[in-house]
């Protein structure tokens, strides 16, 4: 039997391994530590992620909008945002390459409101969750993440359970904590963690933008067929990429067995 039958083709990272491709990346953006606590903990911070003014038109863009969805092609800061190249990596870490764009969303909250019941935003996946994480959350905190003003809250230890909370679970806060950063950070959390939001005591209004990415495999949540093609022509191939123009899952006449050349470029294997 030759070599090419008996030799694996491909070999499966590890759900915490760092590709050879964006070891370097990643390194550069000062973002190992961050996957390793991803990876560990179902959560990160990355503070200082863009520059004040672009967080301050931001902002001024979330708060005109309030909370709403399918927010891309609104405006070119969420664009930039969703195209951020600190949240590409480490999207890219935790759920592969060739990764796509599930949905983007504002959302503002006032004083008084509510906290939001504790969940995992894996909806669409059934228990148990795989090892291999399947979505990724970069929440961007246009203002300071505190617990009195309505921050992101999580459950330690919740991802290792690889499931969704019961309804009892989902209730009880007594083991949550608050993550708190100062505004400009990215909370990113992955799709095992529990989460949710402390209620807003203080005056004012939290502007938040939550820009959710999932695996290749995996069908985003909202269609930018009407603006794709002049949002790929402004924003290029990682834009491409973000609304599934890149991979060769619609191609008729891809050669599997002899030009894996673009699905390397595409997936975290080893071939």
């Amino acid at each position: 039997m030759s070599d090419s039958l008996t030799t694996p083709r491909s070999d499966t990272l590890p759900p915490d391994a760092i590709s050879d491709v964006l070891l370097p990346i990643v390194e550069e953006l000062g973002l190992v530590e961050h996957c390793r606590q991803l990876a560990r903990e179902g959560w990160t911070v990355i503070e200082d992620a863009a520059d004040p003014a672009f967080i301050a038109r931001l902002r001024e863009r979330i708060l005109a909008d309030g909370t709403s969805f399918m927010r891309l092609d609104k405006d070119p800061a969420y664009a930039e945002a969703a195209l951020n190249p600190k949240v590409m990596a480490i999207a890219e870490f935790s759920v592969g390459r060739g990764f796509l764009l599930y949905g983007l969303t504002t959302t503002v909250r006032g004083q008084g409101a509510p906290a939001m019941h504790v969940h995992a935003d894996q909806a669409l996946v059934p228990a148990p969750f795989p090892d291999h994480n399947m979505m990724i959350v970069a929440c961007w905190a246009c203002d300071a993440s505190t617990r009195a003003g309505g921050g992101t809250l999580v459950v330690p230890g919740s991802r290792a359970l690889r499931r969704h909370p019961r309804d009892e679970e989902a209730a009880d806060l007594s083991r949550a904590i608050a993550i708190e950063c100062p505004a400009g950070s990215i909370i990113v959390w992955d799709g095992s963690i529990w989460h949710g939001n402390w209620p807003r005591t203080l005056p004012g209004e939290r502007a938040v933008l939550h820009a959710v990415y999932t695996r290749l495999l995996m069908r985003p949540g909202e269609s930018y067929a009407h603006a794709a093609d002049e949002l790929i022509e402004t924003y290029g191939t990682r834009m491409s990429q973000l609304l599934g123009r890149e991979d060769y899952l619609d191609e008729k006449d891809f050669d599997w067995a002899n030009d894996p050349r673009n699905l390397r470029t595409k997936i975290n294997v080893r071939l």
